[in-house]
């Protein structure tokens, strides 16, 4: 190849590649123009490669609610342990939930970290979806709840891949539609909630709400429920998963236009005494 073409030849080996890596290889290029050119070139556009494959790219404000994730955590952590070494008639509850707290930090932490590294949207979400749940059992985490709730929204409909707000039509032939509902087709959300229960009781799930009916036994104690988006206002098909407790979680009533879309959850527990149940409901 001649100087008076202009172009640049690089040549690169798997045994070439060690000014690069940690392992000490050597780069050889062959160049028809100057080398530096070349290596400018390699640091301006690694980065903009990198993202494309797998993952996505940085997200300045999924970070920032990372960090103030990380921060709440820490806080309330901290004030747990401060009441612990405090207190001189601590109990087994109250040493777990310091126990939480510290591995809610942890958890945290590491979900600041993957939205640094770009981890795909779906790791991300399960993060989010585990650390709400282990949130939930907190009465005072209402503020880490809130922060949660916002990383679910920024990767859903913010920063988290697609085109946010698109809308095709009346939102059922993929994309994402205005309000969050449906994405590639079909709706998602997820409603987890959490109670002690004796025997049965009927679930109202309607948009972000959640009402109990005491159908038998003794009235539902520590009812907790949380949204990732509000059940939408339509008809579909919604799906439990009980994640805690004795007995049987089963949907009762689909959403409709007849029950004005409502979905209603049953939970029979005929068990001895009340049980801690939690399900989850996802559409």
């Amino acid at each position: 190849m001649s100087r008076d073409t202009g172009w640049l030849a690089l040549t690169l080996t798997f045994d070439d590649v060690q000014d690069f890596t940690p392992m000490q290889t050597q780069v050889h290029t062959r160049f028809a123009g100057s080398g530096w050119a070349l290596l400018l070139a390699l640091i301006f556009l690694i980065p903009t490669v990198i993202p494309a494959f797998g993952g996505q790219r940085f997200n300045a404000r999924l970070d920032t609610l990372a960090g103030q994730l990380v921060r709440q955590s820490r806080d309330a952590a901290d004030r747990l342990e401060r009441d612990y070494r405090r207190g001189f008639n601590n109990n087994r509850r109250d040493l777990q939930r310091l126990y939480q707290a510290r591995m809610f930090v942890a958890g945290a932490e590491l979900l600041a970290q993957m939205a640094r590294e770009g981890r795909p949207e779906a790791e991300l979400l399960e993060a989010v979806d585990f650390l709400r749940s282990q949130a939930n059992f907190e009465t005072g985490w209402s503020g880490l709840r809130s922060t949660l709730d916002d990383i679910g929204r920024e990767l859903r409909f913010g920063g988290g891949g697609g085109n946010p707000g698109f809308d095709p039509g009346d939102g059922r032939q993929g994309g994402r539609r205005n309000n969050g509902d449906w994405q590639g087709g079909y709706t998602t959300g997820r409603m987890r909630w959490f109670g002690r229960v004796d025997d049965e009781i009927y679930i109202y799930v309607q948009d972000n709400t959640a009402r109990t009916q005491l159908i038998s036994g003794q009235p539902t104690l520590n009812e907790r429920f949380t949204f990732t988006s509000p059940l939408p206002r339509q008809p579909l098909t919604v799906r439990v998963n009980r994640l805690r407790g004795r007995g049987r979680v089963e949907v009762f009533q689909q959403p409709s236009a007849n029950n004005n879309f409502t979905a209603v959850i049953r939970i029979v527990d005929r068990g001895s005494g009340a049980t801690d149940m939690e399900f989850e409901m996802s559409w």
